[in-house]
Parts: C-alpha cells; sequence; structure tokens
C-alpha cells in the first residue's frame, strides 16, 4: 500500500468544516479526535489541516505534541512547541513531516508579529515558553535593525526565569492567551494538540483557560486523545483531562470526532475505499474476509496489506 493512504472519513471531515467556518465567524472553537490506538487520529487531523490551508491561503497551523516518555515531567510541552512554531522555529516539524513546506512559510512570515506580542504583551514567556535566543535568530539582523523593540527581546533573551512554586501560573495563562488571540487578529489559527492523554497537569489546566476565552477569535483548538487512557487514574488520582472534558462539554456541547464509533458504522466501506486507492482484481470475496479479519481497524489494515504485499502474497 501507498505511504501516507487517507481515505473515507468524509463525515468526519465534515464535522471539522463544520468547527472551522464558526471559528472563521469569530466564534472561537474547541474540538477533540478521540479513537484506540491506530484508529487514524493523527492521519484525520493532518490531512485536515492540509486541505484548511488549502482552502484559507491565510490559516495558519501550529502543532504541539504531547510524548509518552516524558508525560508529566514535561510541563507545557505541547504548548511550547506551538508557540516555537508562531515565532518561526519549524525545523524540527517539517523535517519529522508534522507540517507541510507551505506552512511553515506562512509560520516564518508571521515571527515579525509575534515577536512584537511577546515583547509588548507577554514578556514572561520568553525564555520560559520559548527561548529567547531562537527568536533573535529567526528575526535575523536586517529585522532587528529595524524593530525598536529589538533590544528589549534581547534583554529579556538574557533574563533567567523562574520556575517552581514562585512561578504565577495565572499570569503566565493570561499571557499565553493574549499573544493567541492577538496573533489571531492577524490570521485566523488551527492549533494542534496531539496524544493529549499524554499531557502534564499544567498543559490540561492551560487548555481549560484557552477554551473558555477564544470564544470570540479565530481560533480552533484540535485536540486527540485515546478514551481509555484517560479513563485510567494517573498516580492514584483521576486523569487531569477527564474534568477538563467534562466541563467543555458542559458549556459546549458536543465537541468530538469520534473514530471508534466510526469504525463500527463504516468499517467495511473503510476497506473498500483502501482497496480502491490501487488498481486491482480482487474480488468481493477478499474484501470481505478482510473486514472480517481487521473490523475496519485503518491500522490494522494497512498494515496486514503492506504484509502481504511483502511476502508475495498479494502481486
Amino acid at each position: 500500500m501507498a505511504d501516507q493512504v487517507f481515505v473515507a472519513r468524509e463525515r468526519e471531515l465534515a464535522q471539522l468544516w463544520q468547527f472551522l467556518d464558526r471559528t472563521l465567524g469569530s466564534h472561537g472553537q474547541i474540538c477533540f479526535v478521540t479513537g484506540e490506538v491506530g484508529s487514524g487520529k493523527t492521519a484525520l487531523v493532518t490531512e485536515f489541516a492540509r486541505r484548511a490551508q488549502e482552502r484559507h491561503g491565510d490559516l495558519v497551523v501550529a502543532v504541539g505534541q504531547c510524548d509518552a516518555h516524558t508525560g508529566i515531567g514535561d510541563p507545557y510541552l505541547p504548548f511550547r512547541e506551538v508557540l516555537c512554531q508562531l515565532t518561526g522555529d519549524v525545523d524540527a516539524k517539517l523535517t519529522r513531516g508534522a507540517i507541510t513546506k507551505e506552512n511553515a512559510s506562512r509560520l516564518r512570515k508571521l515571527v515579525v508579529v509575534s515577536s512584537q506580542v511577546l515583547v509588548e504583551i507577554a514578556p514572561d514567556l520568553v525564555g520560559l515558553f520559548v527561548p529567547g535566543a531562537n527568536i533573535v535568530g529567526e528575526l535575523g539582523k536586517a529585522v532587528a535593525k529595524k524593530a525598536g523593540w529589538m533590544d528589549k527581546l534581547e534583554e529579556l533573551a538574557k533574563q533567567p526565569k523562574p520556575g517552581g512554586p514562585s512561578l504565577d501560573q495565572s499570569q503566565v495563562f493570561e499571557q499565553y492567551t493574549k499573544v493567541l488571540i492577538a496573533l489571531a487578529e492577524k490570521q485566523p489559527l488551527l492549533l494542534i494538540l496531539d496524544d493529549l492523554h499524554w499531557a502534564d497537569e499544567g498543559s490540561t489546566a492551560l487548555l481549560f483557560r484557552l477554551g473558555r476565552r477564544i470564544e470570540g477569535s479565530h481560533i480552533l483548538i484540535l485536540g486527540t486523545y485515546r478514551p481509555e487512557e484517560v479513563a485510567l487514574d494517573r498516580a492514584g488520582e483521576r486523569h487531569p483531562l477527564q474534568k477538563v472534558l467534562a466541563e467543555f462539554k458542559r458549556y459546549f456541547g458536543e465537541i468530538g470526532v469520534d473514530l471508534d464509533r466510526a469504525r463500527e458504522t463504516d468499517g467495511e466501506r473503510f476497506v473498500d475505499a483502501i482497496l480502491a486507492t490501487e488498481p486491482n482484481r480482487l474480488s468481493e470475496e477478499f474484501g470481505q474476509v478482510l473486514f472480517q479479519r481487521t473490523r475496519g481497524h485503518p491500522l490494522f489494515t494497512i498494515e496486514l496489506l503492506r504484509d502481504m504485499q511483502e511476502r508475495g502474497a498479494l502481486v
């Protein structure tokens, strides 16, 4: 099977388009794509982001990834990654294929605006969420000479940032929120937060603050998580995302795209669509047996077909 296969999912894409349309109408939105391992969450949001940028020439996408290994030991990781991209640090994500070349170009063009916003309304985030030296480097000498706030940015980059109990979390959250809202006044933002089941408690708290404050802005926050992981206790307590999700549902109603439910209703159609991506003379019976084996699980279906090709069982 070809790499980066994306088929079906028309209904789920239509749901995401509705969220984006409301966002572009100045009604900031938050949405979650859920499903078990291999259900295609990342593939769906990545394809949606690609199509959304094709349709909207000014849309900017930033991706934050939670980490299974560092988990709660890496505070605010997805939000640090998002802010780093919004201030021009895009090479790592581009190399890994997390963002497209077109999106990287849009992010780099935003760096002058985003850097000025940081200096003016969110100085505490420099060095805490994004390395000041990185911003200075992305701006370059030519811009530095013209920007009257450049000296202040360089000073902020050198200053040590407080941590632990001395850090005023509420103030940091407020500044982060103001940065996003200010940038969204220039260009609409699509923020993708992947694998939120591994997020630390600080990230989920910041997510809640943003979700309650983006209404009236051009910001769409699109998160992914595994429901079975969130249902588990963490260190003897409820997963921090559980309470956040419950509050969001209470305030905003249905904000989820459930890929596990989609597999139950459209699994067979998904298998047929996968087989149709390459010319073949496979029988209808083959498709039925494949569905019986995989139950339409995206990753299992694609990997099984790829394995059959590699072994010569399919030619």
